[in-house]
């Protein structure tokens, strides 16, 4: 290495002490003095203060990261939102591991932050994975299985749209066009229902 650089030294201007240059060179206090006590108390208030402060904005951000519409596995709970919400719900069932369009509708739809957006699009979404590589607790599996052949859902992806009563009350597959050409193809499904039941 040539003289007058140093791993910690700025290396453009090699004359001039950087910042790291002068907090690495300021020499240590002895052990057992008081600065020492000093510096090890700030230290590890410093890094308790710094562990509080990441932990808080992860606690306070979790809110707008969380998808506001419920993309729940637990079908019961899913049906008990959207009655108690007065809302569709939607049983999306999806094998993200095998069928293109159903991963293409998870991450072009659901995985949206767009559609989460309750001022927009008023859907509760239960997803019924469908694995094939994965592992699943052998109650999801059953009670996917179970709904799969009560909707007589022979195509992947299916969605059943459902009123707040849980009757069904149409069906769609992979929509082109992202969130809104999906959303639209659900709201004019619930529209179309409550036009009839209106009638």
């Amino acid at each position: 290495m040539p003289a007058g650089y140093a791993e910690t030294r700025n290396i453009v201007f090699p004359e001039m002490a950087s910042a790291i240059d002068s907090l690495l060179m300021r020499p240590l206090p002895m052990p057992g003095s008081i600065s020492v006590i000093a510096h090890h108390i700030i230290s590890r208030t410093m890094l308790r203060g710094f562990c509080l402060f990441c932990l808080g904005a992860v606690v306070s951000i979790q809110p707008v990261l969380s998808c506001d519409v419920n993309d729940d596995t637990d079908f019961p709970r899913s049906a008990a939102l959207a009655k108690r919400a007065n809302r569709p719900l939607l049983l999306a069932f999806i094998g993200t591991d095998w069928s293109i369009s159903s991963l293409k509708l998870d991450r072009e739809v659901f995985d949206q932050a767009e559609f989460a957006d309750d001022s927009k699009y008023n859907f509760v979404l239960c997803k019924l994975h469908f694995y094939q590589t994965q592992e699943r607790f052998p109650e999801i599996i059953r009670q996917n299985e179970e709904l799969a052949t009560r909707y007589k859902v022979q195509e992947f992806p299916t969605v059943v749209v459902l009123n707040r009563d849980g009757r069904e009350i149409g069906r769609l597959g992979y929509v082109p066009g992202g969130v809104k050409a999906f959303a639209a193809a659900v709201n004019a499904i619930v529209a179309k229902s409550r036009h009839q039941e209106q009638n």
